[in-house]
C-alpha cells in the first residue's frame, strides 16, 4: 500500500510539471537595443547591441519583393544561428520609421522573437524594443 502511494505521488507530481513545463520555458520579455550601421540598402553592420547573441560586427541583409514594396525582410546570421524577419515601413508617426518582428530562428536561435521599433539619427539606425525565448510571448 505504501509503495502505490509513493507511485501516485511521483505520478502527479510528474504530472505537474509536464503542465507547468511550457510556461516556465517561455522567458518573459526583455528590453533590447541595438545601433548599426547601413553600407547599402541591403547590408547593415551592428555597431552595439544589448544582446549579447547579436555583437558588433554582426550582419544584417535585407531583401526586398516588389510586389510589397513598404516591407523590407532582414536576415541575421550569427554563430550557429540566424533568424529572419519582417520590417513594415509603412508607420504613420514622425519618429518610428518601422516596425521590425522576428520569428523563431535557427541554431542558438531557436525560439528566439524580436520586436522593435526602428529610428534614425542620419547616421545610425536604433533599433528598440523586446526579446524574449520561447513558444508564445
Amino acid at each position: 500500500m505504501r509503495s502505490v502511494r509513493r507511485l501516485m505521488v511521483v505520478a502527479a507530481t510528474i504530472l505537474a510539471f509536464s503542465v507547468l513545463a511550457p510556461s516556465v520555458s517561455a522567458a518573459s520579455p526583455k528590453a533590447f537595443h541595438l545601433e548599426k550601421t547601413c553600407a547599402s540598402d541591403f547590408l547593415c553592420t551592428v555597431q552595439w547591441s544589448s544582446f549579447k547573441a547579436i555583437p558588433a560586427g554582426t550582419d544584417i541583409t535585407y531583401a526586398y519583393d516588389s510586389s510589397t514594396p513598404t516591407l523590407a525582410f532582414p536576415t541575421i546570421e550569427v554563430r550557429n544561428g540566424s533568424t529572419t524577419g519582417v520590417c513594415d515601413w509603412d508607420q504613420p508617426g514622425p519618429t518610428v520609421l518601422a516596425i521590425c518582428t522576428f520569428g523563431t530562428g535557427t541554431g542558438r536561435l531557436t525560439q528566439f522573437h524580436l520586436v522593435v521599433d526602428v529610428t534614425f539619427d542620419g547616421t545610425t539606425w536604433f533599433w528598440d524594443g523586446t526579446y524574449w525565448f520561447g513558444n508564445g510571448h
